[in-house]
């Protein structure tokens, strides 16, 4: 579920990227219509655009709330270990290092390696971060009077409750089948 949640949080985030990209592109190119010979002017700035906003987007959100758009429809956060959003620049730096694994063939199979089997990532191990998710669920009265239920606090760890052991997954010797 984890995986899925990020892809879809992460498509969702590229839409809305570049879907502002665009508008900035249409309305650079009705200036550029009625600049005349300043039109070349404004060629630095498509470039700068093109390359700079998706790392302000992605850093910025990440780094001041924890939460894109994308993560906020799909209720992820992250989070800096001590449970506080990441900051401004451990955000920045997140992002680039995810954005140079995604664009590399083999970081983004080793970053879907890394999700399925540990729960984290390489960038978010770096950085120090964790992805959070809040999960759209309503309890039952036996659910809230369980103590430490992870589910009313607000804060479940993606990957953290997961383990791949057999003792883990199968129980003791005695518990096994």
């Amino acid at each position: 579920m984890e995986i899925g949640l990020r892809f879809l949080a992460y498509i969702i985030d590229c839409s809305f990227c570049f879907f502002s990209i665009l508008l900035v592109f249409m309305a650079s190119g009705w200036a550029l219509e009625h600049s005349g010979p300043f039109a070349l002017l404004l060629m630095p700035f498509w470039l700068t655009a093109f390359i700079v906003w998706p790392f302000f987007y992605f850093g910025v959100f990440t780094g001041i709330w924890g939460r894109t758009p994308g993560r906020w429809i799909c209720r992820l956060k992250v989070t800096h270990v001590n449970g506080q959003p990441p900051g401004l620049w451990r955000g920045l730096g997140r992002e680039t290092l995810k954005m140079l694994a995604l664009a590399s063939g083999i970081g983004a199979m080793f970053c879907l390696y890394q999700v399925l089997h540990q729960g984290t990532t390489w960038y978010d191990q770096v950085c120090e971060t964790e992805v959070e998710h809040t999960p759209w669920v309503r309890l039952t009265a036996t659910q809230r009077k369980r103590p430490n239920n992870p589910y009313l606090s607000g804060r479940v760890v993606l990957g953290a409750e997961t383990s791949h052991s057999s003792e883990t997954r199968y129980g003791t010797a005695a518990e096994r089948p």
